[in-house]
C-alpha cells in the first residue's frame, strides 16, 4: 500500500513508547548499584592484596592471573547472555532487570564474605 494513501485514509502512523514502569526501573537501579559497588569493592581489595604482596616481595602474578580469568569468564558469559535472542526481545526495562538480577548475587555474596572474613 502506498503511504499517501494510508495517510490519506487514517492519518499518519503514530507509535506510542511503551508505558515506563517505575517500580522495575527502581529495582533495576538497585540492582546495578549493588553490584557496582560490590564489584568496585572486590577490585579495590585485590589491588590492595597485590600491592601489598608486591611490596613484601611475594609473588602476585597467579593471584593477578586467577581473578583476571574469573572476570575474563564471567564476562563472557554475561555477553552471551545479552546476546541471546530472547533477551533482545525484551522491552528496555525488563532486560536490564533481568541482566541486573543475574549479574548481581555473585559479586555481592563474594564482597560480602570477603568483607567479613577481612574483618
Amino acid at each position: 500500500m502506498d503511504s499517501r494513501t494510508y495517510d490519506a485514509l487514517y492519518g499518519p502512523a503514530r507509535t506510542t513508547p511503551p508505558p515506563r514502569r517505575p517500580g522495575v526501573v527502581l529495582l533495576s537501579a538497585v540492582l546495578w548499584l549493588l553490584t557496582s559497588l560490590s564489584v568496585s569493592w572486590l577490585c579495590f581489595l585485590v589491588g590492595m592484596t597485590a600491592l601489598w604482596g608486591a611490596a613484601a616481595g611475594a609473588p602476585v602474578g597467579g593471584l593477578l592471573l586467577c581473578c583476571f580469568a574469573v572476570l575474563c569468564v564471567g564476562a563472557g558469559m554475561f555477553v552471551a547472555v545479552c546476546r541471546a535472542p530472547a533477551v533482545r526481545r525484551m522491552s528496555g526495562d525488563a532486560r536490564s532487570l533481568l541482566l541486573g538480577a543475574l549479574a548481581c548475587p555473585v559479586p555481592l555474596v563474594l564482597a560480602a564474605a570477603a568483607w567479613f572474613s577481612i574483618g
